[in-house]
């Protein structure tokens, strides 16, 4: 888990990503040889950089050598399998989800000289890149499409709802941080495991979250649901009750009090 902090504290997003992939598997390749790959990827990216002169037309070049060349892709039909959340799988079979493809993309972009940043839009994840003095390009790293604002504008209220007289907020397409980028994997790791009902692996991800994000009550919760699930029902109880305590209004909380009651009103247990 250290390793894991450090990583994130220093901004190195691709290799935190990389890290946590071996949480959930038992192979433990090292993180050179995805790096070694990524070597590869950037000098074989340098020649179709170099025909051209502009930074808008040498993004036309990266994009199409990383999506049509390199045929990173999203698969639609199993949008929310685990793998596509593992970056070493995702380099592997070169097939993710929108916010793995946006890291390994982010990441050779960044060795390519571009000025590049996750943007942790509601619902999808973008990428924002600059091609000139403040001039940004917004990607969607599903498929290497550029979006304006009006498309971003669109997407974003396809995602949250049509909201009168409501204007798509400033802090929407504001560049993520590592920490961001992680947790949000983090969170389609957890969701794609308990879809499966894998809730150790579930719990896995789950307990990282609390480490990331200690103050976070609903991280505290599903926690407790996944020990419930586990059949530790005495230690979720602590979770269910911080739940409660910090989020009295919370209409998940009724519900939880009364799973508290029919667990048994035992002490809860201290986590350190």
């Amino acid at each position: 888990m250290q390793e894991l902090k450090q990583r994130i504290a220093n901004q190195e997003c691709f290799k935190a990503s990389l890290l946590l992939a071996q949480y959930f598997q038992s192979s433990n390749d090292s993180l050179a040889l995805y790096e070694e790959q990524l070597a590869q990827w950037v000098n074989q990216a340098k020649p179709h950089l170099a025909m051209v002169s502009s930074k808008a037309l040498k993004l036309e070049k990266l994009i199409q050598f990383f999506y049509l060349e390199l045929a990173f892709s999203v698969d639609e039909k199993q949008y929310f399998a685990k793998q596509y959340s593992m970056l070493d799988k995702v380099m592997e079979f070169r097939t993710g989800i929108p916010i793995s493809l946006a890291i390994i993309f982010r990441e050779l972009a960044q060795q390519l000289e571009f000025d590049v940043h996750g943007v942790n839009f509601p619902g999808h994840f973008l990428l924002s890149i600059e091609v000139a003095d403040q001039e940004l390009i917004y990607l969607d790293p599903a498929n290497g499409n550029t979006l304006t604002k009006t498309d971003i504008e669109q997407l974003y209220f396809n995602i949250i709802g049509e909201i009168e007289q409501e204007k798509m907020p400033p802090e929407a397409l504001f560049a993520a941080s590592c920490e961001e980028i992680v947790v949000r994997l983090l969170h389609n790791l957890k969701a794609s495991f308990i879809n499966n009902q894998q809730y150790s692996y579930a719990l896995t991800a789950v307990n990282l979250l609390v480490h990331l994000c200690p103050n976070d009550p609903y991280e505290r919760r599903d926690r407790g649901f996944l020990l419930h699930q586990l059949d530790c029902p005495q230690v979720a109880i602590a979770d269910y009750q911080y739940f409660i305590q910090q989020c009295p209004k919370d209409p998940a909380s009724v519900l939880l009090a009364a799973q508290v009651k029919q667990l048994g009103n035992v002490p809860p247990t201290t986590f350190h």
